[in-house]
């Protein structure tokens, strides 16, 4: 019997990407048919708003259908029953409370990062239909890096701002949510052990799902980050040799056939 009963992973890098692009490779939709074919659950867990999700999805042909999508790093989704998706009980609906207080508080915060932009070489803020700040993108990782640590200085930063970050984006939420707090509240919602879920992902947004506290297995293709190759090596999770979707089938496959097993999972406030 496959140790797998939900699998969490990321879409782009983890599922699409690699020399297979947005198509789904060959061994990846073997291992899925198998892993949901044999009774798992599967939640497709990005930073893609829903729309986006699905539409990559559908693109990518993966064989299968996602039983949940997690998206924009916080909102968890089921089908209708109707051909289309909804939300998974109160979860949406009290983070998007939180993200639009936290938006109102922070206007004298963003007015700071504005100034600090316009004062960094290669450094430029994102901002939504309404202009409101939502992110920041550079030039390099290494501008990044400078750039979010004189961020978080500011002094009129709320207590509850934090960001998720892939490369040279960075994406402003509240502290609460993101993919590893979404995916302990899926987890709660459908009573499942940390023991029985796999957790994949390349990008450093990934990296509250691999820690080893909300998913006892974790692994990550050979394009991932490397401060994502380190957290799954410290959980005890599998780094693949193989890119993207091949490197995700690999991991599917070693798990679900018992060929590699969970580290004894970590204590913390997902467990």
């Amino acid at each position: 019997m496959s140790l797998i009963r939900l699998l969490s992973t990321d879409f782009d890098g983890t599922l699409a990407g690699g020399k297979w692009g947005d198509r789904c490779a060959p061994t990846l939709a073997h291992e899925l048919a198998a892993v949901v074919g044999g009774g798992s659950l599967w939640v497709v867990n990005t930073g893609r708003p829903l729309e986006s999700a699905l539409n990559g999805i559908e693109s990518l042909d993966l064989g299968v259908t996602p039983d949940y999508i997690l998206a924009s790093e916080r909102h968890i989704y089921q089908p209708d029953g109707s051909g289309g998706w909804r939300d998974y009980g109160d979860w949406n609906r009290i983070c998007t409370e939180h993200h639009d207080l936290l938006f109102q508080e922070a206007g004298p915060f963003f007015n700071q990062i504005e100034e600090l932009a316009a004062g960094t070489l290669g450094v430029r803020v994102l901002h939504n239909s309404e202009g409101v700040p939502e992110g920041l993108v550079t030039d390099t990782e290494e501008t990044l890096d400078e750039v979010t640590q004189r961020m978080l200085a500011l002094s009129e930063r709320p207590d509850d701002f934090n960001y998720q970050r892939s490369n040279i984006y960075l994406r402003f939420c509240h502290r609460l949510y993101d993919k590893g707090t979404s995916l302990a509240e899926l987890k709660r919602l459908l009573d499942m052990p940390v023991e029985s879920i796999l957790a994949i992902g390349d990008h450093q947004n990934d990296l509250s799902m691999l820690y080893g506290n909300v998913a006892a297995m974790v692994a990550c293709p050979s394009n991932a980050h490397p401060m994502v190759k380190e957290s799954v090596l410290n959980a005890g999770g599998h780094v693949s040799e193989l890119e993207a979707g091949e490197g995700t089938a690999e991991a599917i496959n070693l798990y679900r056939t018992g060929k590699k097993r969970p580290r004894e999972a970590k204590s913390g406030r997902f467990s």
